[in-house]
């Protein structure tokens, strides 16, 4: 197995993509990737950032570490926002347009976007 071919797997296990997946992707046999994995189980254990790939330090006494730095997290988190679960998200009709969107948290929301409340309010 190449190096390229290491570093693919990981990238897509670190994605979330299972041993059948991965294979698939990259057409091999789907034991050999459960092996190389099952054999490198370190770098799936979240010692990479999520983001850029650097090690991370871990601290045994905080919680684990997922990005190096505020930076790599606001990347990742603005390319993955459809892997957001808010416990208590709704979808609500916009009072101007009629469209839904979803909202999340306490305060309550009647509008879509700030274009709309502007529109509304006569702006």
């Amino acid at each position: 197995m190449t190096d390229r071919q290491k570093h693919r797997i990981d990238a897509l296990r670190r994605k979330g993509y299972s041993h059948a997946d991965v294979a698939d992707e990259m057409d091999v046999p789907v034991n050999t990737v459960k092996s190389y994995c099952r054999r490198n189980q370190a770098r799936h254990a979240g010692d990479l950032c999520r983001n850029c790939d650097r090690p991370l330090a871990q601290n045994s006494r905080t919680r684990q570490k997922h990005f190096c730095s505020n930076r790599c997290r606001q990347e990742w988190w603005n390319r993955n926002r459809d892997q957001i679960q808010h416990r208590d998200s709704r979808v609500l009709e916009c009072t101007y347009c009629g469209c839904d969107f979803q909202a999340h948290g306490k305060r309550q929301r009647k509008y879509c976007s700030h274009a709309c409340y502007a529109a509304d309010r006569g702006g």
